[in-house]
Formats: structure tokens, C-alpha cells, sequence
């Protein structure tokens, strides 16, 4: 069963949408089949210090490839992908991914079934050690990446996620095709961003690229704190990538799903033609209203009845922070990219570091 803190968070439908014709059913029971990863690397391994570490929901930053879907599974997300292709984005060769999907869960039952699968769910939660559900921004369900028009054009560029957890499932075989790499930078996102505003390109001796055996395997990450790409293709290729995150029910911890507004130019000079966009002010509403409710929902059951002044006030802040920020936020406004990039950084730094 789902978390009951879900009950009433995943919004219905929006007109926008219509789901699609004779799509497979998904069944956890035919489709799924989950095997752990047999390799996990350390935030600490990457190269962070404690004073971050204690402030995430788990002290694993990554791990190798994990099976989620059985070769039946395989066939129905496949089958559902190439459903989707008419609704796949190709926006302009600026943007970090050029062909990709969002809103997934509002056109494919499958995928949205798959996201919100309590079985991998607690897959995930096991791996990483903290509580997980998917996250309450349904736009950071099921975010799918296409190949992009321009092959020279990396699949998606170095990045960390605005999420916390997430997972990368490949939808075609990798072996299939060349190039279009999965990849982990073995440091802290700082350094990352920094090698590659500087130009320059990130060392091969400080890269891991997971193996995938094949289609249906994924790799697990705290995305936040992951410094990731997936690389240009070599050839022309069915390369088909799904992205899923998830939330750590652990509110002691400062959340790391990041929203801004981003204003239509340069490589966003679309972003007001798709319908993420326009659910955009709702959704992060949504999202930090379940987040609140979850922080005074562990105040009354942890905070001590003899608690004094101080303490009192201060588990009050905490619990209303993530309301304050939104607020902020959308009062600020849609932001050329790169404000938006450097007020992302300032809260990193002022919540995670």
C-alpha cells in the first residue's frame, strides 16, 4: 500500500493530457524483478566532509547497476516508449538534454504505475537505508530522456539533480549502441561544476561507468549530491533513459528538491510551451505543503513535552523553513537560467553544506 502521507498528494489528470491507446498493463508480478547492485560508493568516497554527510538522509551517494524488470517488462516499457515518441520534446541544442519527456505519468498508466510501484520503492528505501516514497512533485516521476537530433550533442550533460533520489533505468540494451554512457564523476558536485565551467573536461581516471547487462537495469543514486551525465552517442540508436526520483520520509534533515523559475530565453526559450511549466507555481505549492505537514506531523510526535524556549522556537522554524523558501521563491519570480543556476548554488550552500 502506499504511504498514507500520499493519500491525497498526486493530483489527477490534467486536461492537458490524454492517456494512451492499447498500452500495455502494468504487473509487478510479470514485470519487475529486482536484484540488488553488488557495488555502492560513500558520500564520504566521493569526497565530502562530515558536516554534509550529517545533513543528508543517507550516507550513500551511489551504486552500481541493480535489476528492476524482468525481459516481460522490458517488452511493455519498450513497447509504451516508442507509444510516447510523438510527445517527446526536441528543444534547442543549448539545453543540457535536447530530447526528452516530461508528464509521463499523466500519458502512460505503465509508467506510472512502475514510478509508484511499492515494490521498488522499498527497494530503493532498503538500498539507501532511509524511508523513500516517490516524490510529490509527479513532474519528477517518469522524466525520460530520448536521443537527442544532434548525436554530437551529449544524451544529457554533467549535472547533480534537483531532487535527492533517483534512479536511471535503461529502456534499450546498451550493447545495442555506441556511446550514450551512463557516467559518475568520482567527486563532490562543487568540483565537477567547476572543471566543467572552467571548459575543461572531466578526468577519465576520476569517471566510473557503471556496466548495464542490459535493458531493464538501473542505476540508484542520491542525485543531489551525484555529479552525472549520460555521454553523445556514436551512432544513430533507439536510446531510451527513464528517470525516477523519490523523497526521504527522514524530515530531520533539510529537503534537496530545488525549484525555480526559469524565464523563456536562451536555451528555455520554450519552457512556457510545455505543460509542466504551468503546473509549475501549483506543484512546488503541493510539494512544500506535504513536506510541512510531515515536519509538524514529527513535531507532535517527538518533540519532549518539557522542551524548553529555545528549543521550542527552533523546531517552530525549522518546520514552517521550507513554506518560507517557497514563498520567496515565487515571489522572486521567473529568473534568466544562469540567476536561477547561482541561486540554486547559494541554497546548496545554505542548506547542505
Amino acid at each position: 500500500m502506499p504511504h498514507p502521507s500520499l493519500a491525497d498528494v498526486f493530483p489527477e489528470q490534467p486536461e492537458e493530457y490524454a492517456w494512451l491507446d492499447h498500452e500495455p498493463v502494468f504487473d509487478p508480478a510479470r514485470h519487475l524483478q529486482l536484484e540488488k547492485p553488488d557495488q555502492s560508493w560513500s558520500l564520504g568516497d566521493l569526497g565530502y566532509g562530515e558536516a554534509f554527510i550529517e545533513k543528508q538522509a543517507s550516507q550513500t551517494a551511489m551504486f552500481s547497476t541493480a535489476r528492476l524488470l524482468s525481459e516481460e517488462g522490458v517488452a511493455a516499457l519498450q513497447e509504451t516508449a516508442r507509444l510516447l515518441e510523438p510527445h517527446v520534446h526536441q528543444v534547442p541544442d543549448g539545453h543540457r538534454a535536447t530530447g526528452y519527456l516530461r508528464g509521463t505519468v499523466f500519458i502512460s498508466k505503465l509508467i506510472r504505475d512502475l514510478c509508484r510501484s511499492d515494490d521498488v520503492t522499498e527497494f530503493g528505501s532498503e538500498l539507501f537505508g532511509t524511508p523513500l516514497v516517490p516524490h510529490t512533485m509527479v513532474y519528477q516521476q517518469g522524466h525520460m530522456n530520448f536521443a537527442p537530433r544532434d548525436i554530437a550533442k551529449p544524451v544529457d550533460g554533467w549535472h547533480h539533480d534537483f531532487v535527492g533520489f533517483d534512479y536511471v533505468l535503461m529502456c534499450h540494451d546498451p550493447a545495442g549502441y555506441r556511446g550514450g554512457d551512463f557516467r559518475y564523476f568520482l567527486g563532490t558536485r562543487e568540483e565537477g561544476h567547476a572543471i566543467v565551467s572552467r571548459g575543461e573536461t572531466i578526468p577519465e581516471d576520476r569517471v566510473v561507468t557503471p556496466h548495464f547487462p542490459g535493458a531493464g537495469y538501473a542505476c540508484f543514486m542520491q542525485g543531489s549530491a551525484v555529479y552525472h551525465c549520460a555521454s553523445p552517442l556514436q551512432e544513430r540508436a533507439e536510446r531510451v533513459s527513464l528517470v525516477n526520483a523519490y523523497v526521504s520520509l527522514d524530515v530531520t534533515k533539510p529537503d534537496p528538491t530545488r525549484t525555480f523559475f526559469i524565464t523563456p530565453e536562451g536555451p528555455y526559450s520554450w519552457i512556457d510551451e510545455v505543460p509542466e511549466t504551468r503546473h509549475s507555481f501549483a506543484e512546488y505549492t503541493r510539494h512544500t505543503a506535504w513536506l510541512a505537514r510531515e515536519k509538524l506531523s514529527h513535531l507532535l510526535r517527538e518533540h519532549p513535552f518539557d522542551a524548553d524556549r529555545e528549543s521550542s522556537l527552533e523546531a517552530l522554524r525549522q518546520a514552517v523553513r521550507d513554506i518560507e523558501r517557497a514563498i520567496e521563491t515565487m515571489e522572486l519570480g521567473p529568473q534568466h537560467f544562469e540567476k536561477m543556476e547561482e541561486l540554486r548554488r547559494k541554497q546548496d550552500a545554505e542548506l547542505l553544506s
